[in-house]
């Protein structure tokens, strides 16, 4: 089973990191309004805080339903009283754009759409609006490389979805008003568990601003225009797995001991130059995204090849599907085909839970298995 686990290049649940242990499981079948409970949310909260460096004046909480219900929860809670400028450039940005104009009913809504894989133009954003945007696309294999497009001085919110980012880069929190992410995407957490970080001007607008749609109890961090602070000190509103938050306390303490972000995003860049010497000796793989706004921690690849290419889109997502099929076989990779909701590709996940050394074996691998399945088409 562990061995399996190694073999894993998803993108979410990404990998466990090298020597990862199953948790010992003292609070199993405890709840988590347990005094016990309690304060290991509270340290996980604390842990999150010390590597993340967020700042004193934000508030870190935990929340049921992964990313998207943190995300969701930041959507029914703080939209509402402005106009709001979307980012809409991978499937997950399509799914709250979704939200925002067809569920809550938002009117007043800019869409700033990008095909796959690129990213939407940000030079025409409204600052003094709400924005609403991923932080890196798992699903096109592109990303932000720092917050540097976002105005300092502004009327709106910036909601950010954060999954896939959050321990991968050094965030300037002081540009985003609220995050959401979750733990089985970057170091490799188990899923379920949301989390989102408010800084002074989401809680601002929790005080003074009660959105026009009830809000379903699972999303609700303000009430009648009173914050709900609990959630932010470990009083969760729904039951979640001790066990996951056990897990979790671990794997930061692993991020703890290898040196926090700086040696994270170390790993990354030598995952990211293990694959781009890999695509420069390659030839038949290419990257999908343009270097310029090219993800390190995920790479997102299409097959440079006229048989290949030549296939329907359904025939290639089955031709992929075997290379995936063929790595399990050999013991090489496994989950990295790419969702769905795109153009055929495979997504393979470069986070800093995996190592060089197997990630160099698998480009290998598949590039092998590529061919002979090329080989294997008709003329």
């Amino acid at each position: 089973m562990y061995k399996l686990l190694c073999m894993s290049f998803s993108a979410g649940p990404c990998s466990k990191y090298s020597g990862w242990q199953s948790p010992a499981g003292m609070l199993a079948g405890r709840s988590h309004r347990s005094d016990e409970g309690v304060l290991l949310i509270q340290e996980v909260i604390r842990l999150q805080r010390r590597i993340l460096a967020i700042p004193d004046d934000y508030f870190l909480g935990l929340v049921s339903a992964s990313a998207s219900g943190a995300v969701e929860t930041l959507l029914w809670s703080l939209l509402g009283a402005n106009g709001v400028d979307i980012l809409s450039q991978c499937v997950f940005s399509r799914h709250w754009e979704h939200d925002i104009v067809y569920e809550l009913q938002l009117k007043d809504v800019r869409v700033f759409r990008a095909d796959f894989p690129q990213m939407a133009d940000v030079k025409d954003v409204n600052f003094n609006r709400d924005v609403v945007f991923c932080w890196t696309s798992t699903t096109s294999g592109t990303s932000f490389r720092d917050a540097n497009w976002i105005a300092s001085n502004r009327g709106g919110l910036t909601i950010c979805d954060a999954t896939s980012a959050v321990f991968m880069f050094d965030f300037d929190w002081s540009k985003l008003d609220a995050t959401a992410f979750s733990w089985q995407k970057g170091l490799g957490g188990e899923a379920g568990v949301g989390a989102i970080v408010l800084g002074p001007r989401a809680i601002a607008r929790l005080e003074s601003h009660r959105p026009p749609w009830p809000v379903p109890r699972i999303f609700r961090i303000a009430q009648n225009k009173v914050v709900n602070f609990g959630v932010f000190n470990g009083y969760i509103v729904n039951t979640l797995s001790m066990l996951a938050i056990e897990d979790f306390k671990n794997i930061l303490l692993w991020a703890q001991q290898m040196g926090g972000i700086p040696a994270l995003q170390q790993k990354i860049e030598d995952n990211y130059n293990v694959a781009k010497q890999w695509i420069a000796r390659s030839s038949i793989f290419k990257f999908f995204a343009d270097e310029k706004c090219r993800a390190h921690h995920i790479a997102c690849l299409d097959i440079d090849s006229e048989k290949y290419q030549h296939l329907s889109e359904e025939d290639k997502w089955k031709f992929l599907t075997k290379i995936v099929q063929r790595s399990i076989q050999k013991q090489l990779g496994s989950d990295f085909l790419g969702h769905s909701q795109t153009k055929p590709h495979l997504r393979i996940w470069m986070g800093p839970t995996i190592e060089a050394k197997k990630l160099s074996a698998l480009f290998a691998g598949i590039e092998g298995i590529c061919l002979e399945l090329l080989n294997e088409l008709p003329r």
